[in-house]
């Protein structure tokens, strides 16, 4: 007796299977667009601008910063002679200090984006390796997102977390050891016999595309991809050098005419 011969699946589903097929393989593509947007794009650009402006933007915060301290040692010392108190000037210094602790840290974060943007830009991986990062990244992605796969275990779930983990520290041979296992779960018999069901998963599919090109359209609306044509520009960057320069400048003069009152009142007081 000859056995069964299987069953004909109807032209119809058989499209949408097809077209759900490429939907998942293009909401995988979306994805990794935006990981590469967001996780090594912009912080490239980011480093790109303090690389090539930063210097300049934490010298003009320390001005500014020297500049309030002064201007604030006047105006306590002022405000004690207004009210006839005595003249402490270790305790305005200390007062001085305190209020100065949150400039003091943006002064300290500053520096740190920018030896973060030199070590960034002196270790990015070769264009060979981010190639087969994202390329890997998209096969695991279309296997194991969960958007796309609904019903994942709790095994593939974790596989999902670790796929995550190694492609965005860009750790390739994680990568490549992953992938081994993700063919291994792979569920190659997964159907959607009702009809409707597969309709929800298209649309769904579609959904999520669309969502993803308008996250990516809004996040290059922002710094730093506003100014990834100008950073590229060695006159825009002197400008914008040239400006910082000045501001500084300006900043100085007032912090010295500051200093220049304190010392004149204290003259007057002899202290």
């Amino acid at each position: 007796m000859r056995p069964n011969a299987p069953l004909a699946m109807h032209p119809e589903h058989e499209r949408m299977l097809r077209e759900l097929d490429l939907l998942k393989a293009e909401y995988a593509n979306q994805c990794n667009n935006r990981h590469v947007l967001m996780d090594w794009a912009k912080p490239q650009l980011e480093s790109l601008y303090f690389l090539r402006v930063g210097d300049l933007q934490i010298e003009l915060l320390l001005q500014k910063a020297k500049m309030y301290a002064a201007k604030r040692k006047l105006e306590m010392i002022q405000k004690a002679i207004n009210r006839n108190e005595e003249i402490s000037l270790p305790f305005i210094d200390m007062m001085v200090e305190l209020e100065m602790q949150e400039q003091t840290e943006k002064i300290e974060q500053a520096v740190e984006k920018l030896n973060q943007a030199k070590n960034l830009l002196s270790n990015l991986e070769s264009p060979e390796r981010s190639a087969e990062l994202r390329k890997i990244f998209r096969e695991m992605a279309k296997e194991l997102h969960p958007d796309i796969n609904t019903d994942l275990s709790e095994g593939a779930k974790n596989l999902w977390n670790a796929v995550l983990l190694a492609y965005e520290t860009c750790n390739l041979e994680s990568l490549r050891a992953l992938r081994l296992l993700v063919w291994e779960v792979r569920n190659k018999n997964q159907h959607f016999s009702d009809e409707n069901a597969l309709m929800s998963q298209i649309s769904m599919m579609k959904d999520g595309i669309n969502r993803l090109l308008a996250e990516m359209h809004a996040i290059r609306m922002m710094f730093p991809f506003t100014l990834e044509k100008e950073m590229n520009d060695d006159a825009w960057v002197e400008i914008q050098r040239a400006a910082l320069k000045t501001e500084t400048q300006t900043v100085e003069k007032r912090k010295i005419q500051y200093e220049k009152s304190i010392a004149l009142i204290l003259q007057t007081l002899e202290l």
